[in-house]
């Protein structure tokens, strides 16, 4: 059970990895980069088969929310300002993630000890 439990989580968090940097790849340079470019790849907005579907799933774990987010905060505030708030946006997505998993480590600690 231990196993299957630290394999989710090592998944879960490399996801979280690459979300954070598409972030900062967005925040640091744009939209317009090989990177962004890549990323927008992976995603079909009419699947046909179980792999776009696969790779629908794959694009929403682990560039998805960092994407679609840079893409509707520059579309409502252009320039410094929609980075900014960008910006402010991850802060604040770190902050509860961080509040999340202070919350399931004292779960996990009252459960094992």
């Amino acid at each position: 059970m231990m196993i299957v439990y630290g394999v989710v989580t090592y998944l879960l968090y490399i996801c979280l990895a690459f979300q954070y940097v598409t972030a900062f790849v967005f925040f640091a340079f744009g939209r317009n980069n090989p990177y962004a470019r890549f990323v927008e790849t992976f995603y079909e907005h009419q699947p046909k088969g179980w792999y776009d579907k696969f790779m629908n799933f794959f694009y929403i774990m682990n560039y998805g929310m960092a994407h679609r987010g840079y893409v509707k905060v520059m579309e409502k505030h252009r320039g410094i300002k929609g980075k900014l708030r960008y910006a402010g946006f991850v802060f604040l997505a770190t902050v509860i993630l961080i509040i999340v998993a202070n919350i399931i480590t004292a779960i996990e600690i009252r459960l094992t000890s």
